[in-house]
């Protein structure tokens, strides 16, 4: 078959093989590339890797879904691109991002010299639907909200880059040494870790929320806001309430969330959270405590609960710290 013929097949196989969201795996050594792409499927969730290397042509492969779904896309290594040639979406090395499609006709373009690593996590409405309702559901995040009335958004053009939590999740669920049901269920737990940490990335992004200006706020109200951080990081392990702190530091609550948030990049909650958290990941290293005194001693009546948090923050389990 001439290099056109070959070309022309792999692009048709390797779309079909994305569209289909069916179990599948093509490998090909060509004398214009190298290309691995898989898909594999389990219950309510599927995992898209590509890794794909061109070496003097440049290739356009058509794909498409008609199922409504989340999509969490993390670039490995080079640049991903989708759609238009001359205006695609870009996903840089090292980022991630986070959509909701109800349907989409795509393309995944590769230039003649072009380097892609990435993997695709698409999530069904029966795997995140439970998780939005019991955990993420906040005055605050919108985003879930947006999710649950399924109103598409994309944020490829709006990545990030990856952190140390979500590094830590995609190595674990990269290396998952587990097969069968024990595989789906450890794939499963992490997927959910990761899917939290996306929305607490994305939901300034995706709701359009006004990235909030540090002169906006009064000299006095940025004193007191930094005292109720001085506070937070002194009593983090017996904090007062948001009304008390209210009260105490003459701000009302709208103030207190909406503008420690300016200052400090989180919520007055989430800070305390991760103040708590990075006080156990001290005590898992430098003493002989168990995991439930840990969790206790920080304010979890439960080892479990104290476990999914602290894998969502840190991207592993306390044991693996001890």
């Amino acid at each position: 078959m001439k290099r056109t013929g070959v070309k022309a097949d792999l692009q048709h196989t390797l779309g079909k093989l994305l569209t289909n969201g069916e179990d599948g795996e093509l490998s090909r050594r060509l004398d214009f590339g190298n290309f691995h792409c898989s898909v594999e499927t389990f219950d309510h969730f599927t995992i898209v890797k590509r890794n794909f290397e061109t070496a003097g042509d440049s290739l356009h492969i058509p794909f498409s879904s008609h199922d409504s779904c989340v999509q969490m896309i993390f670039s490995l290594d080079g640049w991903s691109f989708f759609n238009k040639v001359a205006d695609p979406f870009r996903l840089a090395p090292a980022s991630h991002c986070l959509n909701f499609f109800h349907r989409y006709d795509c393309t995944n373009l590769l230039d003649d010299h072009a380097r892609q690593h990435d993997i695709t996590f698409r999530l069904s409405k029966g795997f995140y639907s439970d998780l939005i309702a019991q955990h993420l559901s906040s005055a605050e995040d919108h985003l879930p909200e947006m999710i649950v009335q399924e109103k598409e958004f994309n944020t490829i053009n709006q990545h990030i880059p990856v952190d140390d939590a979500v590094t830590g999740i995609l190595r674990n669920i990269l290396d998952c040494p587990f097969q069968g049901e024990m595989k789906r269920a450890f794939i499963r737990e992490h997927l959910r870790a990761l899917f939290t940490l996306q929305l607490f990335h994305f939901n300034s992004i995706v709701t359009g929320e006004p990235a909030a200006v540090e002169t906006t706020i009064s000299t006095v109200d940025h004193e007191k806001l930094h005292g109720v951080k001085e506070y937070i990081d002194r009593h983090f392990l017996n904090p007062a309430s948001l009304e008390s702190l209210s009260r105490d530091f003459g701000l009302n609550e709208f103030k207190l969330k909406q503008g420690f948030k300016t200052l400090f990049d989180t919520s007055p909650i989430r800070y305390l959270q991760h103040k708590r958290l990075s006080f156990a990941l001290t005590m898992l290293r430098d003493t002989d405590k168990s995991i439930k005194e840990i969790a206790h001693e920080i304010g979890y009546n439960h080892a479990a609960n104290f476990t999914n948090a602290f894998v969502k923050v840190f991207g592993n389990p306390p044991q693996y710290f001890r």
